[in-house]
Formats: structure tokens, sequence, C-alpha cells
């Protein structure tokens, strides 16, 4: 019975353990704040209030505590015990991004934190095993587990000993690059370029060994038709301003009008428990890195995207490439730039051995 209470227990997450989620999120974020991440909140009524916004998340958890119960919908919820006493915990979102029946289903591990008092036991590879065991019940034998870890960080020493590998790398940039091709929100004419784009940027992920999109796909009639439709209704949306939100698509042009590279910036006022600063991205930067004038469209989005995130109230950019993208290294030659974080994923089943 001794020995059985000090074997890790990975559960589901229930309505009583709300306090030792909020003390964990604390440590957390402030943790990632001190090492350059986004900025955690300080004040003891923020966290206050934020364990009120978590218990009343979680207050419908009905002591179900099996792992396979901590799934509602694509979210996930996961913690671990030790000695009785809850010490870590993980949260999951689990989707596919894309259509292809190839295409895996993708388990984000999101705030995976273990106490520093209970580390060296092997408790957060116990979390990220046992999340591996259920989504690939779940999701299929193709599923990977994906995390983003902040470059400051002795968690990438973690996960390489489980066996993840980079994907992508976000770099933050403060001072733009010069901005010497013209650059315009999307529109309609531009989504035969577009169609282009896409195909290209979706294959050099498959060329860098990304397995998380879909496949190209041709360029043909039937989706430029796709892609305006998406454009149309992205300007509909975008009458209705939220002041708390930007979500633009960026498109730079050649001397000839021709899209040449494009992004997809998204910008928000962050809730709690950070700090109310605005998060400026980009999330999709597609632009050819063998060309020349489609490797200078790309500086020039990132010049007019830092623009723009920066008159919304944001100090820096994030610029999401492929780990292997060259325009990564450019954008780390600009003043003040940074590494931020990279972004590792396994498959479920190396994982499960």
């Amino acid at each position: 019975m001794a020995v059985e209470a000090l074997r890790p227990w990975v559960r589901a997450v229930d309505a009583r353990d709300a306090p030792a989620l909020v003390a964990l999120h604390r440590e957390l974020w402030v943790d990632h704040d001190l090492r350059g991440g986004m900025p955690a909140a300080r004040d003891d009524g923020v966290w206050q209030s934020y364990g009120e916004l978590l218990q009343s998340q979680i207050a419908h958890r009905d002591g179900r505590r099996t792992p396979a119960a901590s799934f509602e919908g694509k979210l996930g919820h996961f913690v671990v015990e030790h000695r009785g006493e809850v010490v870590g915990q993980v949260e999951v979102y689990l989707d596919r991004y894309g259509m292809s029946p190839k295409t895996p289903h993708v388990a984000e591990l999101r705030s995976l934190i273990v106490s520093p008092r209970a580390r060296g036991l092997g408790l957060g590879a116990a979390l990220v095993i046992e999340v591996a065991r259920v989504v690939y019940q779940r999701a299929g034998r193709r599923t990977l587990v994906a995390a983003e870890v902040l470059a400051r960080n002795e968690a990438l020493r973690f996960y390489d000993r489980l066996g993840f590998r980079t994907l992508e790398r976000l770099v933050g940039v403060s001072v733009g690059p010069a901005k010497t091709l013209d650059v315009d929100p999307i529109d309609l004419r531009d989504a035969e370029d577009l169609a282009f784009l896409d195909h290209d940027a979706r294959q050099q992920r498959a060329e860098w060994g990304d397995p998380r999109f879909d496949p190209p796909i041709p360029p043909t009639p039937e989706l430029v038709r796709m892609i305006e439709g998406g454009i149309s209704q992205d300007l509909i949306q975008s009458a209705n301003v939220d002041p708390t939100r930007l979500r633009e698509e960026l498109v730079a042009h050649d001397r000839r009008g021709r899209g040449v590279a494009a992004g997809h910036l998204m910008a928000s006022i962050l809730g709690v428990p950070f700090a109310p600063e605005a998060r400026a991205e980009i999330t999709r930067l597609a632009s050819d890195p063998d060309d020349p004038i489609a490797r200078e469209g790309a500086l020039s989005v990132v010049a007019e995207a830092l623009h723009r995130a920066q008159s919304f109230g944001a100090h820096e950019l994030l610029v999401r490439l492929p780990f292997l993208h060259p325009l990564g290294d450019d954008l780390l030659r600009l003043p003040h730039a940074r590494p931020f974080s990279w972004i590792l994923a396994a498959p479920a089943a190396k994982l499960l051995g």
C-alpha cells in the first residue's frame, strides 16, 4: 500500500484541483515571463480572479478521474499526483491541420508544468506519455504530440530525451527590416498568386519533414475560386471591428504587381493571467526562399506587419517559420531580434515505445 502511494498517478482534472492548478499556472507563467515569454500578472488580485475563472470552468467535473475522461471535445486536461498531492498538469488541444485522411492529428501540449519541488522524479515524462496514450487511442497511430518551448528553457533537453524534434521556430522582431516592395491587405486579385504561394509553402514543409499539414494542392481554377470565396468572407468580417483583436492577410507585390509573399498577421490583447499587453504574430508566411525577389517580399511583409502590430500596441512581432526556412536567419540579423521559441513534435507511437 505504501509503495502504491509513492507511484505517480496521471488522471483527468476535476473541480477539487482548482487551487493546485492556480498555484502551478502562476509558477509556470511567472517563470516564462522571466525567461522572455509573455508578460505574466504579478498582482495577487489578478490570480485570485483567474482562480475563480478556472474554478467555474472545471466546476462540472464530476470526479471521473480516469485519463480517458480528460478530454471534452478537442480539449484535454491532465494532472499528476505524487504522494497524494497534485504537483503537475498539462492541457492538450487535439486537432487536424487539414482535410486529407493522411494528415495526422496533432495533440498540442499547453501549460505543461511540474512544481519545482517534485522535479527529477519523471512526472513530466509521465504526463506526456499518458497524453500520448490517450490521443493515440482517440485519433490513431499517426497522431503527433507537439509542444512550444521558449528559447531560453532547459525543457528543450527534456523534450529531446523523449524523442521530440524541431519543426518550427518563432523569431521575435522589434525593429523591422527595410520595406522595399509594396505590401497591401489581401484583395480578390491576389487569389491566383496565393494559390501558388500556398502550394509552394506546403511543398517546402513536406520537403523539410513537417508532416502536420495537408500535402501540396495543385493551383487549379477550382482552388482559386475557393480562395476568392475565403477572401470575400474575410472582407465581410473585417467590417466588424473588434478593438481587442487584429487579423489581416498581407501580400507583397513585385514591380509587375505579382504577389510574391504573403503573411497572416494576428494580434490580440492578452487576458488573465497575463499582463494586459498586445501579442502579435505572423502565423503563416509564404514565399520562395530561393527567389531573391520573393525573399525581399517576405521581409517587406514582416516590416509592414510590425508597423501594424506596433500601431495596435504590440512591442514585438513574433514570426512563425518552418525550422529550416532561411528567412529566420535573415530576421535574426536584425537589431534587437531574438529567438523566441521552438515548436517540437514526436509521433505518439514513438513516445509509447
